[in-house]
């Protein structure tokens, strides 16, 4: 672990942060401007669209490679992207000339998975109409990975096109919070907490079990899903999840994965972009995207 991620861990561990998120979680602004147009630096272009009931905006150079990003952000299908959402972005964009769009997709208390899943599966149809020549892979942090997933079982399930490659970051995948290994987990998580977690669970479930895999993904097929790079941190409350979905991924057939189960760093952590661990994340996930092969594990 570096000095840099020792020092955020402590800090976390030591603060209100905790309290903090639950809040943002539980009562969710709407007016966060993080990932809009006019934030974004000037060498990069973006094209937005409020279609479907959601908003979709791509970011790119002038001149682009056919690889196209769709990201899902996280904030527990509640709240809406951060700046370091847009900052990833940009760095992605700038170091690999990718193409990304950022799926600003609905959220819980207003939606539910019906709504939200629904609009993801349009926007996927949406930009393969846009960008037909455009090699598309899928990328979600926390509960964007989970809804990556989702709709990554509901393509295969739909003998859709499938992505290029899947990337999933800290992913939320079993709403249901049930796993008794969580309570544990929880102890050495500087900011999640189950409770919350739960709570927002069934409220995107909706009228749908919480354990619907249209809900929580773990729960589907997981065979001919394509290559899937995963990462988590192990001292986050989701790692014992993270760990059940690795044996989901271990015993299907057809779909090809590597993990990065990084030592002692806290959930979601390739947020903080100037942590090493963040750092060489990105580096392996431009890697991954541009040359179509799995890094090892």
């Amino acid at each position: 672990m570096s000095l840099r991620g020792k020092w955020l861990l402590f800090k976390t561990q030591h603060s209100q942060l905790k309290q903090q998120i639950q809040q943002a979680f539980l009562q969710p602004s709407r007016r966060n401007l993080a990932v809009v147009p006019e934030k974004f630096p000037a060498d990069i272009v973006t094209k937005e669209r409020e279609i479907f009931g959601g908003r979709i905006l791509t970011a790119a150079t002038g001149a682009p490679l056919p690889q196209h990003i769709i990201l899902f952000h996280g904030g527990a299908y509640t709240m809406q992207g951060t700046a370091s959402h847009r900052e990833i972005m940009t760095s992605l964009i700038r170091e690999a000339n990718l193409r990304i769009s950022y799926v600003d997709y609905p959220l819980v208390p207003e939606a539910t998975v019906d709504d939200t899943l629904t609009f993801v599966g349009r926007a996927y149809e949406y930009l393969h109409a846009q960008y037909p020549d455009d090699q598309f892979f899928l990328m979600g942090d926390s509960a964007g990975g989970g809804l990556a997933l989702a709709l990554l079982q509901q393509l295969k399930s739909q003998q859709a096109d499938l992505p290029a490659g899947t990337i999933l970051i800290s992913p939320w995948t079993d709403l249901s919070m049930m796993n008794p290994d969580l309570t544990t987990a929880a102890k050495r998580d500087p900011y999640l907490t189950l409770d919350t977690l739960k709570k927002i669970g069934y409220q995107y479930a909706g009228d749908h079990p919480v354990t619907d895999p249209r809900v929580s993904p773990i729960y589907g097929n997981f065979d001919d899903l394509g290559p899937i790079l995963l990462y988590y941190g192990t001292n986050e409350l989701l790692a014992a999840d993270d760990q059940r979905l690795v044996q989901k991924l271990e015993q299907a057939t057809g779909t090809d994965f590597t993990v990065h189960a990084v030592r002692s760093m806290l959930h979601d952590y390739v947020l903080w972009l100037k942590l090493p661990e963040a750092k060489r994340t990105l580096k392996e996930i431009k890697q991954f995207i541009l040359t179509g092969t799995l890094p090892e594990d």
